[in-house]
């Protein structure tokens, strides 16, 4: 314990064991509690290999004598990223090593700098029983409970529903059957600590499933999971050792009907990263091949195919003008006669919202309303149409979006989101209705918020309704991340408007399903956003 005046309250740091021999046991690294003890001290330690990962790169070790305190974990991961070559380890070997203990991103770890610190003193060695895992539902008491077993040998033992596909990243959720679950949703965001993430033992990232052990659809009924309990991006995950007993479900892509002769319908697309095969291009994604390209225009036209063809076809992370030319010259979709549309904005990624307009309908005017203050790099993007309905024309005015991403945080960029959907509050009550009060307006796009966030709740606010408003909780998801269902596009519509609203359908190709086959055309997995598509009938 430590005191000074300023602080009269003693301070304590974690309690350090001197042991006798020659090695610091695996439970005494790693403490009772979410951080080692010996955090930067040099040590050596003995224990059986239970899993190795060459492209983590690194290997596991479990402790053959562990205490009995049930809040130190057994075991430990060695990280080998400094060595010139994998150690020449095998699960069964039991090793000495010597390293620093270091807390990477949270995971405590073994750093290992030389190939002569690691020592194989036996083989063949039984492995400890793996834990059979049982989290708790609150997720706060979730991750006191996996990390008391960080590092060990766990296990699914009995039977588990996939509530996502294995993502670009080979991480995939399950939930034990006998909860009676079979989707976990962002809005119980608390109570999702029965969630068990299995990953693929690597750090690659793979864009179709070429290269991944196996695959799992949302659904897939899992058993049989076995391996070391990782800690990575902030995610406790099983490294299996072996691969696991798959049931599948149905994995048919759907298809919608086409459209009756006095419907219209919007549909709302994040297609995620469609570049074409020219430079200037950005670091990431790689560019793709001509064929890469090509491959990707037919899964997207595919895409607005099984989605009935819509009137209206807003897209989100379209690079020019040209990619969406392309997209409509596709067979798939040519005899729709889309007419591309898009204004070049100011992302550094070089990513633009853009539409495709069916041919019946009438472009009457293009607008993009920049922000004010670089609000955006993405400004929305307005198209005034006139369509020919029973009854008569109508004019409609569809403002496209992309707003701001969640990836520095939800709190932290949430604010940005509804300065930009105030923006559209603009372009809605101050320019579009103070000229045309009757006028029918839809706003759109992928808005990166959830579905009761506070950027909904603006548009809400300025008297917009949600196309899925009416539709049930249990059924309102286009994405999913890491394992959580939960809607991140949206298509609000005026009050004249959502009285024409008929029917809104998601199309499930993409959120529940795994990176595709290399050379799959059809609409599987094209991008992890699945398309809202709104249907209008006067």
């Amino acid at each position: 314990q430590a005191v000074a005046d300023q602080w009269p309250e003693p301070a304590s740091s974690p309690a350090i064991i001197t042991f006798l021999s020659d090695t610091v046991p695996v439970w005494a690294i790693q403490g009772p509690g979410d951080r080692s003890p010996y955090v930067m001290k040099w040590v050596q330690v003995e224990g059986v290999v239970t899993g190795a990962f060459p492209d983590l790169p690194g290997f596991f070790i479990q402790d053959a004598q562990p205490d009995q305190d049930p809040n130190t974990s057994e075991g430990l991961f060695v990280n080998a990223s400094r060595l010139d070559d994998f150690p020449d380890v095998a699960v069964g070997d039991v090793v000495r090593i010597y390293g620093q203990v270091r807390e990477t991103s949270q995971q405590t770890q073994l750093v290992v700098e030389a190939a002569e610190d690691i020592e194989v003193v036996s083989q063949e060695a039984p492995l400890p029983d793996p834990v059979p895992l049982d989290p708790p539902a609150a997720r706060s008491d979730a991750r006191a409970y996996y990390e008391r077993l960080e590092g060990m040998l766990v296990a699914v033992d009995e039977p588990a529903i996939a509530v996502s596909p294995t993502s670009k990243y080979g991480e995939y959720v399950l939930v034990l059957e006998k909860h009676g679950v079979n989707r976990l949703w962002r809005w119980r965001h608390e109570q999702n600590g029965i969630a068990i993430m299995v990953d693929d033992g690597s750090s690659e990232r793979f864009l179709t499933r070429e290269g991944l052990p196996y695959v799992v659809y949302t659904g897939d009924r899992v058993s049989d999971v076995v391996g070391p309990l990782a800690f990575t991006y902030d995610n406790y995950k099983i490294e299996p050792v072996e691969t696991p007993s798959i049931t599948p479900t149905d994995h048919r892509l759907p298809q919608f009907n086409t459209l009756g002769p006095s419907e219209f319908a919007i549909m709302t697309w994040n297609a995620e990263n469609v570049f074409n095969a020219r430079p200037p291009h950005p670091s990431d994604p790689p560019l793709p091949s001509p064929a890469e390209y090509h491959l990707a225009l037919k899964k997207m036209a595919d895409t607005i195919a099984r989605a009935g063809y819509p009137t209206i076809v807003g897209l989100q992370e379209i690079e020019n003008i040209d990619v969406l030319k392309d997209l409509a010259a596709e067979d798939a979709i040519r005899v729709s006669a889309y007419q591309p549309v898009l204004i070049e904005g100011f992302d550094n990624r070089g990513i633009d919202v853009g539409y495709l307009i069916r041919g019946d309908a009438e472009i009457v005017d293009v607008k993009q309303y920049n922000a004010p203050e670089g609000l955006t790099s993405r400004p929305p993007l307005v198209v005034k149409l006139q369509l020919d309905l029973r009854g008569g024309q109508k004019t409609l005015y569809v403002i496209n979006n992309h707003f701001t991403s969640m990836a520095a945080g939800v709190e932290i960029t949430e604010p940005r989101r509804t300065a930009q959907a105030q923006w559209n509050v603009h372009i809605v009550k101050d320019i579009i209705l103070a000229q045309e009060s009757d006028a029918l307006i839809a706003v759109m796009g992928d808005l990166n918020s959830f579905f009761d966030s506070q950027p909904i709740q603006t548009l809400r606010d300025a008297g917009l309704d949600h196309v899925l408003d009416d539709a049930r909780p249990d059924q309102r998801y286009n994405y999913i991340f890491q394992g959580e269902s939960q809607v991140l596009d949206h298509i609000l519509v005026t009050r004249n408007l959502f009285e024409m609203l008929r029917q809104t359908r998601i199309l499930h190709v993409n959120a529940d399903f795994p990176p595709p086959k290399p050379d799959d055309a059809t609409a599987e997995r094209k991008s992890d956003h699945d398309p809202i598509i709104a249907i209008f009938q006067p």
